[in-house]
Order: structure tokens, then sequence, then C-alpha cells
């Protein structure tokens, strides 16, 4: 954590939202599983149950967006360790690795809840695949705060 460019919290902030996006997938995965016995509630939670996807995705889309806003404040900091003589590339790898870090302890929390209850596991590897994808993309970000 010493080099790295996420505090205690910013890391506890982005696991949160992780978690957000996992555990919203687990609950509507675990609605389609309930035999409810009442009309209105059917009829409530099958609105739900059949946008299950879109809703997933608006979500992990306001999950990125706010992954986004966390490196936009990062920016004079960035540049600051540039000006101290760290490069460039070892900063984006540290970005990478501690972004990664998250992503997985979330990933295997949820994992070992899905397997727990039996769910499906590869809505959740999907979302997984969207958010490794943004890292990536985004790493790409820490360069250009190189001339601020």
């Amino acid at each position: 954590m010493k080099k790295s460019l996420f505090r205690l919290t910013d890391m506890l902030e982005l696991s949160v939202a992780y978690i957000f996006c996992f555990s919203l997938n687990l609950l509507l995965d675990y609605a389609k599983t309930l035999d409810m016995d009442a009309y209105i509630l059917k009829a409530f939670l099958k609105n739900f149950i059949d946008y299950q996807p879109l809703i997933v995705s608006l979500f992990t889309f306001i999950v990125i967006v706010f992954h986004y806003q966390m490196l936009e404040r990062k920016k004079a900091e960035i540049f600051c360790r540039i000006l101290v003589g760290g490069t460039v590339f070892s900063i984006t790898i540290r970005y990478v690795l501690d972004c990664l870090t998250v992503l997985i302890f979330a990933y295997l929390l949820s994992t070992l809840v899905n397997l727990h209850f039996g769910f499906n596991l590869a809505d959740n590897f999907y979302l997984v695949l969207i958010f490794v994808t943004y890292i990536l993309i985004s790493a790409r970000r820490v360069r250009k705060y190189e001339n601020i």
C-alpha cells in the first residue's frame, strides 16, 4: 500500500462498489428461485427478473463511472509521483494490480456465495470480463496524466 495510488478508504470504496454489483446479480438470481404464492409479489419480481441483464448492466456502468471518477481524483498525485521520480510504467502496473486485486477479492467472495446457493457462475464471470476490460482501458488514462 505504500506505493499504491489507492489509500485504504479508496480500496474499501472500490471493493464495496464491486461487491454491490455482484450481489445485485446474486439477488436477482435468488429471486428467480423463489416459489411465491402471492400473485402481486410474483408479478412485481417478474419485471425485475425479466430485465436482469439490463439492470445489472446499468449498475455495472455506474460502478465504471465511479471507478473513472476515482482515477480522476488521483490525477495530481500521479503527476507528483512522476515529478519525484516514479516511472509511468511502474505507476500504471501498480494501478492495474491494485484494481485487479480488489476485483478478484470481490469475485471470489461472490463465487463462494454462488456456489453455496448453486447459482450460475457465468453472469458473474461476464461482469469480471467487463471490469477487467475497463481496468485495462483506464490504465491508459494513467499515462495521459504525465503532462498535466
